[in-house]
């Protein structure tokens, strides 16, 4: 196997526990691949973060004929251990249910406040499933707020009905527990955590993707007394809105380093460093550091008529901009594809269309029980801004932007929708693209964090945030990535 020296150092790495840095396109599946062949014996349990990139990986693990890897996403493994089977699982606990269960009839407030503070139940309650805390408590509380910077108005509210939020959390995930009310998928993964689990089968746990485990996942790696390899990028921390915890921060065990990418060429890696490196200068942080080498082969920055009707990848920032996008290309020829499927992005969703009659005072029409609370669109704003709810916030800017003309628009976008390997452009948000690699990219203009943005924000020490701001730039770098030969670069 042609290693690495930086491979060969994971590979024969003796420590119990470890942690592996890895840059992006740095090869380390073939890194694990190659740990586990050199251990035969041992029994591996290799964990990923979604069930694609499972997928990918037991593929992998069946070509090169290692049949001593077990591959899980941790919700699998959680099903299994904590009988998920026995429950009867949703994919989401909404907003309305709790409200029309839970809230009303139990506190005498205006409907604006009891649309938040049944937001807010069903987040804390989240926030608990996801994270290592044990018990529904005021230590909770104070996490979450540290966590989640709230504005002034869910602040009041926290500290006017915390101990109702909390009792209410504590009444949900009760009835979850007797099978009285459907469960969600967080619910097993809970149960499998408070079971104290120790998965003594398993002689080595890989763990990927660690940069965007939860605490409630890393407890549980906690507890084992299995070896464990912990792989990830710093810089790839994309999903805290998830209430994903930067594990490689977070462990102390001996680091291991991988900065060669097979993906780009040298000079476009410098600049992609050069770019991170100064980010993190302005915010301050100077011990955040990246180094890149690249490959000797040429990836160049080019314009837009450098690439176009090329087969190319569009990347955006948010899910508005990328609707955008494919607008524009709709004049054109080339057939389109979007990364984790068109219906994943919500652009003509049920609730989009539900929005979009509350926008038109089309009271009848709107189904989604959720959106039927609010007596006016402005009012359904307000609360996606006081919760800072991006999701909702995106279907209310849809329907503000395109209107009556939202569906004749996502009708021609999908009648162009091709197979991946036809397409001759491919649509992703950054979030969507991780783990993917294009030739030809595209980062959508005006969408990623800027230099000047950072500068600015860094002269405001009451708005500052340096965790949202570091994603921000952790997503340009995701973004940028994700090229191998020529990409349009957002001028930082």
């Amino acid at each position: 196997m042609n290693l690495t020296t930086e491979q060969w150092a994971v590979v024969n790495a003796p420590e119990h526990i470890l942690k592996v840095n890895a840059v992006a396109g740095s090869g380390k599946t073939t890194t694990l691949l190659e740990y586990a062949r050199k251990r035969p014996n041992h029994r591996i349990l290799y964990l990923s973060f979604n069930s694609s990139s499972s997928d990918e990986m037991n593929r992998k693990c069946f070509a090169a004929e290692l049949k001593n890897i077990t591959v899980r996403t941790f919700h699998a493994l959680a099903y299994k251990y904590a009988n998920g089977f026995d429950y009867e699982l949703v994919g989401d606990f909404s907003e309305g249910t709790i409200l029309d269960n839970y809230v009303r009839g139990n506190i005498n407030d205006k409907l604006e406040r009891l649309l938040l503070i049944s937001w807010l139940v069903k987040d804390m309650m989240i926030f608990y499933l996801n994270s290592s805390h044990i018990y529904i408590d005021n230590a909770l509380l104070i996490h979450y707020k540290d966590e989640t910077v709230p504005k002034f108005k869910i602040e009041q509210l926290l500290s006017c009905y915390d101990d109702f939020i909390l009792t209410t959390v504590k009444s949900i995930l009760t009835r979850m527990k007797k099978k009285e009310i459907p469960a969600i998928h967080d619910f097993y993964l809970k149960m499998f955590h408070l079971s104290k689990p120790i998965l003594s089968f398993y002689d080595v746990i890989l763990i990927d993707e660690a940069q965007d485990l939860s605490g409630v996942m890393l407890d549980i790696l906690n507890m084992q007394k299995a070896s464990r390899v912990f792989v990830g990028d710093t810089f790839q921390q994309i999903y805290s809105f998830r209430y994903a915890i930067n594990v490689l921060e977070k462990i102390d065990c001996t680091e291991y380093s991988l900065t060669q990418t097979f993906r780009f060429g040298h000079s476009f890696a410098q600049e992609v460093c050069k770019i991170v490196n100064r980010s993190y200068c302005i915010l301050d942080k100077m011990n955040y550091h990246i180094q890149i080498t690249g490959t000797e082969k040429e990836t160049n920055i080019v314009n837009f008529s450098s690439v176009e009707g090329q087969k190319r990848a569009v990347i955006s920032r948010s899910v508005l901009k990328l609707f955008s996008e494919a607008i524009s290309c709709l004049p054109g020829k080339l057939s389109f594809y979007f990364e984790g499927g068109y219906d994943s992005y919500g652009f003509m969703s049920s609730r989009v269309r539900s929005v979009f009659y509350l926008y038109k005072e089309n009271y009848n029409k709107i189904d989604d029980k959720f959106i039927k609370k609010f007596n006016s669109f402005k009012a359904l704003i307000d609360f996606a801004k006081t919760s800072q709810n991006r999701h909702l916030l995106n279907s209310c800017e849809l329907v503000l932007r395109y209107q009556e003309n939202l569906f004749d628009i996502s009708k021609q976008i999908k009648q162009r929708i091709v197979p991946k390997e036809e397409a001759g452009i491919i649509f992703t948000t950054t979030h969507k693209a991780k783990g993917q690699e294009y030739p030809n990219v595209q980062m959508v203009d005006d969408d990623f964090i800027t230099c000047e943005q950072l500068e600015n924000a860094v002269k405001k020490p009451k708005e500052f945030n340096f965790q949202k701001l570091r994603e921000e730039v952790n997503i340009f770098y995701v973004a940028a990535t994700r090229a191998m030969d020529n990409i349009i670069l957002q001028k930082f």
